[in-house]
């Protein structure tokens, strides 16, 4: 799936937008063989934990992936690194 739509502004939680919570979540998926999220971590903090947990949350239920391919085509696995910014829906 795409990225963009892994965490959207329906995910912004009224409590957080009334507390003004933003910043930038950078995260480290563990993906396994099969193309299935099994670890995420938070390797930049927005400052909240609120936003970092549901940063790992939200894309270890929804991200999706092929699996990675060693050298002879075999399924291995593999890491994925990205960010989520959380802005106050307008």
């Amino acid at each position: 799936g795409n990225p963009g739509n892994w965490v959207t502004n329906a995910d912004y939680r009224p409590r957080w937008i009334r507390e003004n919570l933003t910043g930038s979540a950078r995260f480290t998926l563990s993906i396994d063989a099969g193309g299935k999220v099994t670890n995420c971590t938070i390797t930049r903090s927005t400052g909240h934990a609120e936003l970092d947990a549901a940063t790992c949350q939200l894309v270890t239920k929804r991200a999706r992936f092929d699996a990675a391919r060693d050298g002879n085509g075999k399924p291995v696995a593999g890491s994925y690194s990205n960010s989520v910014n959380w802005n106050i829906p307008e």
